[in-house]
């Protein structure tokens, strides 16, 4: 674990010597080193190291925890302007995961890493706060966009067969009736969900650029996202894109309907069928599959995850009353049990894990937060904001739904994204001039 331990030291001292330039570049690095924990982990493998496993999973979390202390120690902010929605959530966060210490049955290790799993990003939501500036609501979807076009490409670059630079996972998937290419995250549903989220972030882009240059750069963007999603093969991030543009179509689109549908969806999908044919994926395999998630018998896929569920819910019917108030302690569920030796316990839905997890008083809690930061999007999203504001509505919407059938806040790549999103939508009320509730 020494890497992450340089990496906290790293940021601290450049925080000591550059102040919140420091700090705002360290969270970039964050942002951008979140989704290529395929490729870290397939370094760590190469270099031998001695838990490539921990080492890359607790390598963003070392940045955020160096950006924490330099915010601390150095920016020394007044906590009393950060907003209280974040405060809460934090507060509820690490309410539920500390009282967990007393009723665990995980063992202290695993505890460990379901406690980082639980608070590293609402800690990093609170961390960043101070150090937003004017102008940052555009430059945080524009970086996610950017992190975004990274992993596509790396998705393109492992259907043309170049993939020693990943952690190869195989294309082919039984009962699929197409491969399936995750690029550098390792993971289909991480890179699936992660595109769709950034292709609603670039189409409120598309919408704010304000010449045919922009906008045609910006479809080229659009189009490399939609034919990454489209070579994952899953449907997760292809419904988060469909929320997104069907909210953006009805609401911040007003009077550019037209030239938002045929200048910039319909080239970019286009063009993401063309590609994802040459990549194996045809449009009438596409259309399919994605078809086939409204349908509980339509798809294997669909009768695991719900059987998934339904299992989760039938343990926590049976178990002990302790066990049903407080669960069975953090990181019990999900991949996290395997770095520690032990089993994938899957669940599918984040609430089935909180309530398995963290029992019936954690789901309140911590449900009850994610329920109203789910309002919070949505109503930014219909509201009367600019593009770029109404594209992080309806991006962190469109997630947000997904926790319900897939623990996404479990996943650095996805949880990351989601807490920024958050932020970004408590920050455009102070920064955005067509939104009615700005300050």
């Amino acid at each position: 674990m020494i890497i992450p331990a340089i990496a906290i030291v790293a940021v601290f001292l450049a925080a000591w010597a550059w102040g919140r330039v420091a700090l705002r570049w360290a969270l970039v690095v964050a942002i951008f080193l979140s989704p290529m924990r395929g490729g870290l982990l397939a370094l760590g493998n190469h270099f031998d190291l001695s838990d490539p496993g921990l080492t890359v999973n607790a390598l963003v979390p070392a940045i955020i925890a160096g950006i924490a202390l330099g915010v601390i120690v150095f920016v020394r902010p007044d906590w009393r302007g950060t907003p209280k929605p974040l405060l809460i959530g934090w507060a509820l966060f690490a309410f539920v995961a500390f009282t967990d210490i007393l009723f665990q049955t995980v063992g202290l290790k695993l505890y460990a890493v379901g406690l980082a799993q639980y608070l590293v990003y609402p800690t990093m939501a609170i961390a960043i706060w101070p150090l937003f500036e004017p102008g940052d609501l555009r430059r945080g979807v524009q970086i996610l966009i950017a992190a975004g076009t990274v992993v596509a490409l790396t998705v393109m670059l492992q259907a043309t067969g170049l993939e020693s630079f990943i952690q190869a996972a195989t294309s082919q998937v039984d009962g699929l009736a197409a491969g399936r290419f995750a690029g550098i995250t390792g993971s289909y549903l991480h890179t699936s969900a992660f595109l769709g989220t950034c292709a609603v972030l670039t189409m409120g882009e598309f919408l704010v650029s304000d010449s045919r240059r922009r906008q045609a750069v910006i479809c080229v963007i659009l189009a490399a996202l939609l034919s990454g999603l489209n070579l994952t093969f899953s449907r997760s991030g292809v419904m988060i894109s469909l929320i997104g543009a069907a909210t953006l179509f009805l609401f911040a689109a007003r009077g550019n309907r037209a030239r938002f549908v045929l200048i910039g969806l319909v080239p970019a999908m286009i063009v993401a069928l063309i590609i994802g044919t040459l990549g194996g994926v045809t449009p009438t395999e596409a259309t399919n599959r994605v078809g086939s998630g409204l349908s509980p018998s339509a798809d294997k896929g669909n009768e695991l995850r719900s059987t998934a569920i339904q299992d989760g819910f039938d343990q926590a019917r049976s178990n002990p009353l302790k066990r049903k108030i407080f669960g069975e302690g953090l990181a019990y569920t999900g991949n996290a049990r395997q770095l520690v030796g032990g089993d994938v316990l899957a669940v599918e839905s984040y609430y089935v894990k909180l309530l398995l997890e963290v029992g019936i008083l954690g789901l309140l809690l911590i449900g009850a937060f994610l329920v109203w930061a789910g309002y919070r999007f949505a109503s930014l999203a219909i509201s009367r904001a600019g593009p770029t504001a109404a594209s992080v509505g309806a991006a962190g919407l469109g997630l947000s739904l997904y926790n319900i059938i897939y623990p996404a806040l479990e996943t650095q790549i996805l949880s990351m994204a989601w807490w920024l999103l958050l932020v970004l939508c408590l920050w455009s009320r102070r920064e955005d001039p067509a939104d009615p509730d700005s300050a």
